[in-house]
């Protein structure tokens, strides 16, 4: 009988480097061609969201994703109006990346629309804590929450 003790491991280690290689050309084809995609318009949506925060840490990514990924359909959203508006922003930004695609993205986004808001007086401070700390990326939500315990 064959001593075979290190043929597992080594196995193991060729299957992963063949999946993480599988895996890499995959999301690489995704990002590139939205056409080949299952659902093609939600693929080109979050590609658009990717372009807004390529330049951000893992660690700022996610909340960066939830704010400018522009959702399949407005008529679910609670701020319909934000929606239309973050679609539109995202058609006339074409061209940008990262930091200045975002502001480009941020001016061309309307306030919030507080009339439906549990407290309205509270959603306008958090939107105007949000406009003061719209240049930083990463502490954003650290300053937004310094601005709104200062009152």
């Amino acid at each position: 009988m064959k001593n075979n003790r290190g043929y597992g491991a080594l196995r193991r280690a060729w299957g992963w480097g063949l999946a993480l290689c599988w895996l890499a050309g995959g999301v690489a084809a995704a990002e590139a061609d939205c056409s080949r995609a299952t659902a093609p318009q939600r693929c080109e949506l979050n590609r658009q969201g990717n372009v807004s925060c390529n330049d951000l840490p893992a660690d700022g990514r996610h909340a960066c994703l939830q704010f400018y990924t522009p959702a399949l359909s407005c008529l679910r959203e609670r701020d319909a109006k934000r929606c239309e508006a973050l679609r539109a922003a995202h058609s006339s930004c074409g061209g940008l990346e990262g930091k200045a695609r975002r502001l480009c993205i941020n001016e061309r986004l309307p306030p919030p629309d507080c009339a439906r808001a549990a407290n309205p007086a509270r959603c306008r401070a958090r939107a105007e804590a949000e406009l003061k700390c719209a240049d930083r990326e990463i502490a954003q939500r650290l300053c937004v929450r310094k601005a709104l315990q200062g009152e």
